[in-house]
């Protein structure tokens, strides 16, 4: 069986699972006061941005590195 290929049109697929998992350890090391802020602040910040085009390839990227990349900013 072939892997599907990740392109623009189905990228979105992967992002709520990346999302979440980002969301959650934001408001649990305390960047967020609430679940609701903790995904505004991943939804508006630039790692978003660059996790939802694939020709970036962050969507390749752990939770781990997308957290780092999004408290650094």
């Amino acid at each position: 069986m072939t892997q599907p290929k990740i392109t623009q049109d189905n990228v979105h697929l992967l992002l709520p699972s990346k999302v979440a998992q980002l969301a959650n350890r934001l408001l649990q090391n305390g960047y967020a006061k609430s679940m609701a802020d903790a995904l505004t602040m991943v939804y508006t910040s630039p790692v978003y941005a660059k996790l939802e085009q694939e020709k970036t390839k962050y969507w390749w990227l752990g939770v781990n590195a997308l957290y780092q990349e999004i408290t650094m900013q």
